[in-house]
């Protein structure tokens, strides 16, 4: 397994096929409702790791306050392409380094971006500058797949994904659990030099997830598994979990 870096950048081909990795067309909808709904009118949201702003961009069009961060350059001029008028204000950066020096009514991170954070340390920096830039009375809300499908992966998994006409991107996945290390690679073949990208994520467990949030200064507030909210069971795949500051009225009397 490949040292751990946090600084798992997408190149400009994978930028340019990232909203077709991932099969999220019918989420889109449900999330920004979502969001939206946890944001007071005309409220400000961050997203960290913003991508192409595929959530971003609509919340912009429902009236309210986006700024977007993404370590990733190649990604930032997708966003641009699709966003001209720039209605997502979109910088350059690393959530688990800087914050952004504003608060926020609503912070939010997708997928699997979150365990870009490759080390419980980092993780744990991540949350803590969530926190300060969370506004009082604000929501953090992560998404992220649940590890247990992946945890006790034997070997490499190996899956092919059609992304346009003439293209296809092929996927493998290796696993060092002792570590809570997912190793991917991600090849783009599409009739000129294959492309190979790898990322290395530190997957984590809901529970160990509230625990950082909780030496953070945060607290859970819900967990669904997925955007209608659906309740979350262990046979759930992924969790959509809502977070509050530990000083929100909502955990009044809670503790005596």
């Amino acid at each position: 397994m490949t040292t751990p870096t946090s600084h798992n950048h997408y190149s400009e081909k994978l930028a340019g096929v990232y909203d077709h990795m991932y099969p999220v067309e019918l989420d889109t909808g449900p999330a920004v409702d979502l969001l939206a709904e946890l944001t007071p009118e005309g409220g400000r949201i961050l997203e960290l790791g913003v991508g192409t702003g595929r959530l971003a961009r609509p919340l912009a069009e429902r009236g309210f306050r986006v700024h977007g961060v993404d370590a990733s350059e190649a990604m930032l001029a997708e966003l641009k392409k699709l966003d001209p008028e720039g209605t997502v204000e979109a910088s350059l950066g690393d959530f688990t380094e800087t914050g952004t020096g504003r608060e926020y009514d609503l912070v939010f991170v997708m997928i699997n971006t979150f365990f870009f954070a490759v080390t419980p340390e980092q993780q744990l920096s991540a949350l803590r500058l969530v926190r300060e830039q969370l506004a009082p009375g604000g929501r953090f809300l992560l998404e992220a797949f649940d590890p247990a499908l992946y945890h006790n992966l034997q070997g490499q998994e190996v899956s092919f994904k059609q992304l346009e006409s003439g293209s296809f991107m092929l996927n493998t996945v290796t696993v060092e659990r002792s570590l809570q290390l997912l190793l991917a690679t991600h090849t783009v073949v599409d009739g000129g030099a294959p492309q190979t990208t790898q990322h290395i994520i530190r997957y984590a467990f809901p529970a160990e997830l509230d625990l950082l949030a909780r030496l953070s200064g945060l607290r859970p507030v819900s967990r669904w598994e997925d955007w209608a909210k659906q309740p979350y069971t262990a046979r759930s795949a992924r969790h959509v979990s809502v977070y509050a500051r530990d000083d929100d009225p909502v955990f009044a009397g809670e503790d005596g």
